[in-house]
């Protein structure tokens, strides 16, 4: 029922948005308690519908929330707050990528941190160590959406770039990995649009996180979840291109085969690129695959063969590319007449 009224009051406020956005703020600013899981749940979605019409708002609501978050005890209402936080946080980054287009006046980075810091100083202080699945999940989506907004003033980057290094490690906590990645994916989509370079430890360490997720045989990601991962890589190749190629690279010879199959395919994930940047690694890149072409394993060569098909569809104009096509021949023949698929 809800869930229900909840869903009514957003439909409602298509028409009716600042009556509907006056009720919710005078019960969210009710003193001495926490407001209804409604107010909550409803203020999430009033940002994920109407997000450039809420931004006038986001002052006094992240204020009227930092006044309630000490009496915040049960994981339902952390949940409802941790979505607000996740899409008013969403919401700011859409206006600051877009701020041109509003007809309100413009408001600065910096008053948008003002805003946002304090509470996700509280929730990294309190919240990060929750033990409960969906408790979990929530704070991570939070507070990902929370460092997007940090990340755009030079004075809060140190501390957001400290809890990216927490969201790697809930690769580790967390029961479904995927949210993790989707939330490191918003992040480094935002970096892209703030166009600031992402540390050199900190591109080993996301290359690393993501490597590991895609060469672990005890738990392989699904389809979707492979796609995500090869985008994180595609959006830090974007930034860091060399960093991710020689990582990358490294992983083609030396280690698990499981390790080389997962290298290969975030290689072919490159190939597509449209950054400059990007493509210039690419003969250094297809130079390395060929040393793999003849790996005993046929897991490796497989992944060869499938990157060749995308080096070849992709309109490269490497002369390899087209040598890989006799290369098909060669495992033609090896495969005494079966093509590796």
């Amino acid at each position: 029922v809800k869930t229900a009224a909840s869903d009514v009051l957003v439909a409602l406020a298509r028409s009716h948005f600042h009556f509907v956005m006056s009720e919710l703020q005078s019960h969210l600013k009710a003193m001495g308690k926490v407001p209804d899981e409604i107010v909550l749940l409803t203020l999430g979605k009033m940002a994920r519908s109407y997000a450039l019409r809420c931004i006038p708002f986001v002052g006094m609501t992240l204020l009227a929330l930092r006044a309630m978050l000490s009496r915040v005890r049960s994981g339902l209402i952390l949940r409802a707050v941790c979505s607000v936080l996740e899409q008013w946080s969403k919401g700011v980054n859409t206006y600051l990528g877009n701020q041109e287009q509003h007809p309100f006046p413009r408001k600065g980075v910096a008053r948008f941190c003002e805003d946002i810091y304090p509470v996700f100083c509280y929730a990294v202080v309190n919240w990060l160590d929750r033990k409960k699945e969906e408790d979990k999940q929530a704070v991570l989506r939070a507070v990902a959406a929370m460092m997007g907004v940090l990340l755009h003033a030079e004075q809060h980057r140190e501390h957001a770039w400290e809890q990216l290094l927490w969201l790697l490690h809930q690769y580790q906590e967390v029961r479904d990995a995927s949210q993790v990645t989707k939330s490191l994916s918003y992040v480094l989509d935002v970096l892209e649009g703030v166009q600031t370079p992402i540390p050199q430890d900190m591109a080993l360490a996301i290359s690393t996180a993501v490597h590991h997720q895609l060469s672990d045989v005890t738990k392989e990601p699904g389809p979707a979840h492979k796609a995500a991962l090869s985008h994180c890589i595609v959006l830090q190749a974007r930034m860091c291109p060399e960093e991710t190629v020689v990582f990358l690279l490294s992983q083609l010879s030396g280690g698990s085969v499981a390790g080389c199959v997962a290298a290969l395919g975030l290689l072919r994930a490159l190939v597509h690129s449209d950054a400059p940047a990007t493509r210039e690694k690419l003969p250094q890149v297809v130079e390395a695959v060929r040393s793999v072409c003849n790996d005993p394993s046929a897991q490796v060569r497989r992944a060869v063969l499938e990157f060749i098909r995308e080096l070849l569809s992709s309109g490269s104009q490497n002369r390899w590319a087209w040598d890989g096509a006799g290369h098909i021949f060669v495992e033609f023949s090896r495969t005494s007449g079966r093509l590796v698929r």
